[in-house]
């Protein structure tokens, strides 16, 4: 009895990259990070454009204007810190 030949020869297949792999994330830092950039993507933005509802809080279009104005000033400083590293370098 002879053996056949495999038809599973490394000819025939060459070695193909492990497209199954998945590019983890090298530390926990930057898996925290990956998943921080969109609150900073919000963050920032926030931050950038919170400053066009202080005009009519402060001319008096919106009602209770303190209150109001006390919880825009809160909202916008919690905006700086969570976009305060957006894009940096």
């Amino acid at each position: 009895m002879s053996n056949a030949p495999s038809t599973l020869d490394g000819e025939q297949f060459p070695e193909l990259p492990d497209d199954s792999a998945v590019d983890l994330p090298a530390s926990p830092a930057d898996a925290l990070g990956s998943i921080a950039t969109p609150f900073e993507f919000v963050g920032f933005w926030s931050a950038v454009a919170l400053p066009l509802a202080y005009v009519p809080v402060l001319s008096g279009a919106v009602p209770s204007g303190r209150s109001t104005l006390a919880v825009l000033v809160a909202v916008h400083a919690l905006a700086l810190l969570a976009g305060h590293d957006y894009r940096r370098d």
